[in-house]
């Protein structure tokens, strides 16, 4: 699955009205420069955030966008939805009469459990989650080599009931 320009450039914009959300609006300007991204390409994106609800424009001279919701109350999955619809991995998820293999299909069962995976982490975490610290200690590992690890960051520490070591 590769994510698209939009949704990437989407959560990085998203990410910047967080940080600043009690500090007030930000220009596209400022967000462009923050994250080296066209400032054109943000105005199609934030056009659509608008649309949709999630930022709100602040007219005048120390005007620009903000989140029109607290951080902690927008989800990942709301934001995924937005950029990129309904998580679809593949199609027989989603629609099962479109496969005619898709009752017998051992594969298909490993798709559903990812989608659900990954349904289910987007839709735990919110932006305040995401500014707060490192992704990557948001997401529980429950099975494969480090059966007994409650978290796995990218620093290779496994940690254990308060305990962590450093994994090779």
């Amino acid at each position: 699955m590769k994510l698209s320009k939009r949704t990437r450039y989407g959560f990085r914009l998203m990410v910047e009205l967080a940080k600043s959300f009690e500090k007030g609006p930000l220009s596209i300007k400022e967000i462009a420069a923050r994250q080296n991204i066209s400032d054109k390409y943000l105005e199609q994106i934030i056009m659509h955030l608008k649309t949709v609800g999630p930022v709100t424009a602040v007219r005048g001279p120390k005007g620009g966008y903000m989140l029109s919701l607290p951080p902690s109350q927008i989800t990942l999955k709301s934001l995924f939805d937005i950029f990129e619809g309904p998580c679809g991995i593949v199609e027989c998820v989603q629609n099962p009469s479109e496969c005619k293999r898709a009752d017998a299909c051992l594969s298909r069962k490993l798709w559903v459990t990812l989608e659900e995976k990954i349904s289910e982490t987007l839709s735990s975490t919110t932006l305040e989650d995401l500014i707060a610290g490192d992704p990557a200690d948001l997401i529980p590992l429950k099975s494969g080599p480090c059966k007994n690890a409650k978290f796995i960051n990218r620093s290779r520490k496994r940690v254990t009931g308060g305990e962590s070591e450093t994994l090779p």
